[in-house]
C-alpha cells in the first residue's frame, strides 16, 4: 500500500521533483514494544493462575505506549526521496534535507529482532558543505523504519549508488 504524502510535506516539493519513495517512521521502538508486551503477557498469565482482579495492572505499561502514539499523531513524521533528495519533516520541526550528490554512504544497520519484524535504521554519511578534512563526514541516523531496506535500495537507486548497500552487525564489524 503506498504511503500519501502530507500536506506540510508536499510544500517542501521544489518544481519538478518527483517523489520515489515514502515511509513513515514507527511511533515506538521495537525493543520497547516487545518489553510492554512480554509485561502485559506476564500479567495476564499471572492473573489468571493467582489473582483474576490482577490484569488491572497491565494498565500502566500501557501509558507510555499512548503517550508515543499521541506525539507521533501529533508530529506525523515522513521520510521520503526524490529524484533530488532525501527529506526527513515533521509538522512543527524544521526539517532534514539531504542532497543525493552529497550522499557518501548509506549504512543500514539492523538486529536479529529487527529484521524479523522489518524494522531498521539507515545511517547516511554525508560529504559535508565545506572542507573539514580527508575522510571528515556528516552522519544522519533516521531510526524506527518500517521495511528499512526497501528504503535503503530506493535511496541507493536514487543516489546512483552501484553496489548493495552494506550493513552494519552488532558488533560493528561492516559486512557486504
Amino acid at each position: 500500500m503506498p504511503q500519501v504524502m502530507p500536506a506540510y510535506a508536499t510544500h517542501l516539493l521544489v518544481p519538478q521533483e518527483s517523489v520515489g519513495y515514502v515511509t513513515r517512521p514507527r511511533a515506538v521502538r521495537l525493543d520497547m514494544l516487545l518489553a510492554l508486551g512480554t509485561i502485559v503477557l506476564a500479567l495476564a498469565v499471572f492473573s489468571l493462575i493467582v489473582d483474576p482482579g490482577f490484569i488491572r495492572l497491565a494498565s500502566l505499561p500501557a501509558f507510555p505506549l499512548l503517550g508515543a502514539h499521541l506525539g507521533h499523531l501529533i508530529h506525523r513524521p515522513v521520510i521520503f526521496v526524490t529524484d533530488r533528495r532525501v527529506v526527513s519533516a515533521s509538522r512543527g520541526q524544521t526539517p532534514l534535507s539531504i542532497d543525493l550528490d552529497r550522499l557518501k554512504a548509506i549504512r543500514l544497520q539492523q538486529r536479529a529482532v529487527e529484521r524479523l519484524f522489518g524494522y531498521g535504521s539507515l545511517l547516511l554519511l554525508v560529504q559535508p558543505p565545506e572542507y573539514l578534512g580527508e575522510g571528515a563526514f556528516l552522519s544522519y541516523r533516521l531510526s524506527r523504519l518500517p521495511n528499512v531496506t526497501a528504503l535503503a535500495s530506493a535511496l541507493s537507486t536514487a543516489a546512483g549508488f552501484t553496489n548493495d548497500v552494506p550493513t552494519i552487525a552488532r558488533n560493528g564489524a561492516l559486512r557486504a
